[in-house]
């Protein structure tokens, strides 16, 4: 997608007795414990083991994975022994185990309360992280790099995206990869062989972003091994995702123009905002401007900032509370700010087209073609562009989903566009300014998840629980009974964003 897309110890013997998908149990052999990668703080006790799984279980490649697990444990606050497994986003990040980013757990344990009295169980997604063999594709990230000097010109954009998949598709398949066992369905068997062999009862999912399907998925295929979820920034499997990118993106940005009106400085130091950046937007799509810009990796990439290149950088901004506040600036300096000031952000905004090690380009590929890109009217979406006069010039783009016309789509199966219907109780989490997962969904999930409780947060924007620390009050409550909805003094003490004033 242009403008979002870059962007929870039972015997075998009662699991086997489980009808439907509850009946494919993983040889508990396959889990074998493992030497720790890293050293975690004192107070913090951690085990690391290594999943075995076929990477297809039809039988269609050889392949065994390897899936590194980390369990992180608090001795001195643990109480329960029901634990939370995380389930990351993308599709295609990994669960921050790597190197660079593992201490993020060490943080985010320390400062999230409602992790602590419970085991926290992280897994990289198959195709993603530290996984052995890891089936990737650079090839789209040198792609993506290539497409910030592309401007306007669809056709050189179509062709590099289609070569792109064509050349991965080419490669991963020489090295015995399956690309049709990459999909939700697939990391949710992957959950549930990890909960067997870790010989647990059930366990609470905690899903964020594209992390939320799958925790719906895995509801839906392996219902007994989940006693709470607790889905944050809801990506439904039954909405039209690339279909509603238009509407998506236009409520977001009317959400940033009503908070600035409703501000008394943003007001005052950004009047008519809405028409200050229709007017910006269409001046870069005639007249863009044009950079060279060393990138984190010191590597150089040529950068022609239009229209739809500032949307998307605003669109980005949006998902966290300090990238919102500085919207209305950012708007600004780009209107009339100096030639240096907006080089700089063109350089932060080059940085977000380069993909971390951990992130996984082909198992995001493989469920867009699976699960997304077939079961959308490509059509609508231009038509629903041309409805918006801050998004019109995206209709004129013809390179949605064109890398699976060189992908392997595989037989499709409807049931990965249906709604989930489940009576786990839920914790559903929304942020108001959340671009790319809004409020919407999360309230729709909630009309299928019988035993659900939605909380939405004007302060916030996607992943509300690592952004407003009341979610986490809400959560632990939540996790105590989840079958009584949580409430907290926190909620009456919630703020809107505050924007920035112009730079300089």
């Amino acid at each position: 997608m242009k403008l979002g897309t870059w962007i929870a110890a039972l015997g075998l013997a009662w699991l086997a007795c489980l009808g439907g998908a509850d009946s494919a149990l993983a040889d508990p052999g396959k889990l074998a414990r493992a030497d720790c990668w890293f050293k975690a703080p004192d107070k913090i006790s951690t085990r690391c083991y290594r999943l075995s799984v076929p990477e297809s279980r039809a039988g269609r490649s050889d392949v065994t994975l390897e899936l590194p697990v980390m369990v992180i444990s608090v001795p001195q606050a643990r109480k329960r022994e029901d634990p939370i497994v995380y389930l990351a986003g993308g599709p295609g990040d990994g669960a921050w185990l790597d190197a660079d980013r593992i201490d993020f757990w060490w943080e985010f344990v320390a400062d999230n309360a409602w992790v602590n009295e419970r085991d926290l169980v992280l897994m990289d997604q198959r195709g993603t992280g530290l996984t052995q063999p890891r089936m990737d594709c650079p090839e789209q990230e040198v792609a993506q790099i290539r497409s910030l000097g592309f401007g306007l010109n669809r056709e050189v954009a179509r062709q590099a995206w289609m070569q792109a998949a064509a050349e991965c598709r080419a490669r991963v398949e020489k090295e015995g990869h399956d690309p049709l066992s990459y999909t939700s369905r697939d990391s949710a068997t992957d959950l549930h062989d990890l909960m067997t062999a870790l010989r647990l009862q059930q366990w609470n999912v905690y899903g964020l972003s594209y992390g939320t399907r799958l925790a719906l998925t895995y509801a839906r295929d392996y219902p007994h091994d989940l006693r709470s979820l607790i889905l944050d920034s809801v990506y439904l499997p039954e909405s039209a995702f690339l279909e509603d990118d238009a509407w998506r993106t236009d409520r977001a940005f009317r959400v940033v123009f009503d908070g600035c009106r409703r501000s008394v400085d943003c007001n005052k130091w950004y009047p008519n905002l809405e028409q200050r950046l229709l007017a910006l937007v269409e001046k870069l799509n005639t007249t863009p401007i044009e950079r060279e810009v060393e990138l984190e990796s010191g590597k150089r990439a040529k950068v022609v900032v239009t229209g739809e290149l500032l949307l998307n950088y605003l669109f980005q901004n949006l998902y966290n509370r300090s990238g919102i506040e500085a919207v209305p600036q950012i708007i600004d300096l780009f209107e009339q700010g100096s030639q240096a000031a907006i080089t700089s952000e063109i350089g932060y905004l080059a940085d977000l087209y380069v993909d971390r090690p951990d992130w996984g380009d082909a198992l995001s590929l493989s469920i867009d073609c699976h699960e997304e890109v077939p079961f959308n009217d490509l059509s609508k979406l231009r038509r629903a562009y041309r409805r918006y006069p801050l998004l019109k010039s995206f209709a004129e783009d013809e390179s949605w989903g064109v890398a699976c016309d060189k992908w392997p789509m595989g037989p499709l199966d409807p049931v990965e566009n249906q709604a989930v219907y489940s009576d786990v109780p839920s914790l559903l989490l929304a942020g108001l300014y959340d671009p790319i997962t809004p409020p919407q969904y999360a309230r729709l999930a909630g009309s299928r998840l019988v035993n659900s409780f939605y909380f939405e947060f004007l302060s916030a924007g996607h992943d509300v629980l690592s952004n407003e620390p009341c979610a986490g009050e809400l959560a632990k409550q939540f996790l105590e009974d989840p079958m009584r909805m949580p409430g907290h003094a926190c909620l009456g003490r919630l703020r809107p964003p505050e924007f920035r004033s112009p730079a300089g």
